[in-house]
């Protein structure tokens, strides 16, 4: 039976009296041979023990003078994971009342004393059967939730890893490398732990980060590769870039994604209220878009490009001080900051 179950069924009996306990402990090693039989006098003890192991089958007297088996069994339901086990009342009371008061409590059966002990075997068989294929079920269904949950992990896979490709055709037309992406995402992890968030959230706007210039792919290369200074009209074209990759990203099923619209729309606002293109300020800006502002801005400062140099360290750390409260949030700038050896490993790893 423990084979078919996948650990061994637990029987819990419950009767204020010992010989009753003895009595029905011989009738259960009968229909469950291979179980364990725990078996208690004191009804408070039996809760106890319920309270922290996994019980299969309860068969309780109802005559007890601490606590009824009706009490019991209410007792036993109030345990979140023994409210479906099966529950026997077992009493010499010919009341009808006393019955239905069982049932209603939440017991399955009921049995008469004196009890019929092939009858009472081959009721409690029956109900540990149904329990078997209860677990059963519920570790299909759970068996098949993990499932569904990896199919559609994949899926999300495939898509941000479609989305990041396009994402390195955007960042190839406009600078000399796509390691700007590596950063980015791990930059904005660092951040975002420093700020106090989770693992959980640090992963996701790692994994969304460096879609947020995926609006360029349809800006035009006379603009986008332009050596000048743009017209007002070519700035124009050139800030539709963060309307297009959230128009991109927008209406995606996984947080990943939705986040990484978040960004592409807004991560060009500045804390002032003076960016683009909603023209937000403080805390109206998405943190999510505010992060990304912060390392995306150091991220340039810092990195080699056709028309200037890379700028040092200290040289960037004062620039993004400067900006706090104008383009940049004071408190990201600060918690950014803060992580001055892990963000010069990031840098010194993907140049």
């Amino acid at each position: 039976m423990s084979d078919r179950w996948g650990r061994k069924p637990v029987v819990l009996i419950v009767d204020d009296q010992p010989t009753n306990c003895h009595l029905l402990t011989e009738i259960a090693r009968g229909f469950c041979p291979e179980g364990q039989i725990v078996a208690f006098c004191d009804p408070f003890a039996a809760v106890e023990f319920a309270q922290g192991h996994d019980v299969d089958l309860v068969l309780t007297d109802y005559r007890m003078p601490q606590m009824t088996g009706v009490e019991l069994v209410r007792a036993l339901r109030r345990l979140e994971h023994l409210h479906e086990p099966p529950i026997v009342c077992i009493t010499a009371v010919e009341d009808v009342q006393i019955r239905y008061e069982a049932f209603d409590a939440g017991a399955n059966d009921y049995l008469n004393r004196p009890l019929d002990y092939r009858e009472c075997a081959a009721r409690c068989r029956n109900l540990l059967n149904m329990r078997r294929f209860q677990l059963a079920t519920l570790q299909h269904a759970q068996s098949l939730e993990r499932k569904v949950e990896q199919v559609v992990q994949d899926l999300q896979k495939k898509k941000m890893d479609t989305l990041l490709r396009l994402a390195k055709v955007a960042e190839q037309r406009d600078t000399d490398t796509g390691a700007h992406l590596s950063r980015i995402g791990r930059y904005a992890s660092v951040l975002s732990r420093g700020l106090g968030f989770d693992d959980n959230y640090a992963s996701m706007i790692e994994l969304a980060s460096p879609l947020h210039d995926i609006g360029k792919v349809a800006i035009p290369d006379s603009i986008l590769l332009a050596r000048r200074t743009l017209t007002v009209e070519e700035w124009e074209v050139m800030r539709t870039h963060t309307i297009i990759g959230h128009a991109m990203l927008a209406g995606g099923d996984s947080e990943p994604l939705m986040v990484a619209a978040e960004i592409a729309r807004s991560h060009h606002e500045k804390f002032d209220g003076s960016g683009y293109p909603d023209h937000l300020a403080g805390n109206d800006i998405p943190v999510s878009a505010r992060i990304l502002a912060v390392v995306d801005v150091y991220d340039a400062l810092t990195s080699r490009r056709p028309y200037k140099e890379p700028w040092s360290y200290e040289q960037a750390e004062g620039y993004l001080r400067e900006q706090s409260g104008k383009h940049l949030d004071p408190d990201f700038v600060q918690a950014f900051l803060s992580h001055k050896s892990r963000i010069l490993t990031i840098q010194r790893t993907f140049q």
